[in-house]
């Protein structure tokens, strides 16, 4: 059972994660056999985001967090939840940038740009790391909402409704990049590690963040 939820299943295949990441880049294949390019461009390109991911070794969690936002992300855009569900709109704003912004913030630390989490432990160090990784996922819905506004403009979309409703996306994703700050600073002052572990194998992480 610790295996089944765990994994490290198969080299290829190996954790429920995975599984995930094959369903979105399957997603993918089934547009583009089925003629809609544009669909499976663009689980393509989030499917590729989440193959990313897995070569960097995230933690699980942060692994899971990321793959989830794009799962959601994709098919939400591809199968239409987002018109057929009131609130899908507001739950994806919310969980995105919660999801990624941590993400973002370990990634950018493995290239030296931003301090480690497992660096320092005092406070500063940590208001540090909720000030930048709040930034970012702000930043990340503020562009996602820039998109929105150029593809109307550009390729006759409609995913801007109103400036309400723009004003309304910034304010749950500026939510949800707090929360995704807050448990990132929770999981840097708890000492959790920024690299995917092995049960029985990891004894200490020798790559940073």
């Amino acid at each position: 059972m610790r295996r089944l939820v765990l994994g490290d299943w198969t080299p290829l295949v190996r954790d429920g994660i995975d599984v995930l990441r094959l369903v979105i880049l399957g997603g993918a294949v089934v547009y583009a056999v089925n003629g809609r390019l544009g669909a499976a461009a663009f689980l393509g390109a989030l499917g590729l985001v989440t193959v990313v991911a897995r070569l960097v070794n995230l933690p699980r969690v942060y692994d899971l967090s990321l793959t989830v936002a794009m799962a959601l992300q994709g098919f939400g855009e591809t199968l239409g939840f987002y018109d057929d569900f009131l609130h899908f709109d507001d739950l994806v704003h919310f969980t995105l940038p919660m999801l990624t912004a941590p993400v973002i913030y370990i990634a950018l630390a493995r290239l030296d740009v931003v301090p480690d989490p497992r660096d320092e432990t005092h406070l500063q160090h940590y208001v540090g790391i909720f000030i930048v990784t709040a930034a970012l996922g702000i930043s990340v819905g503020a562009l996602w909402e820039i998109y929105e506004w150029r593809s109307d403009a550009w390729l006759g979309t409609t995913l801007s409704e109103s400036n309400d409703d723009t004003n309304g996306d910034l304010v749950r994703d500026t939510l949800g990049a707090l929360a995704g700050a807050g448990l990132l600073v929770a999981w840097a002052r708890f000492g959790w590690g920024s690299v995917r572990r092995i049960p029985g194998v990891n004894t200490y992480e020798d790559v940073s963040a």
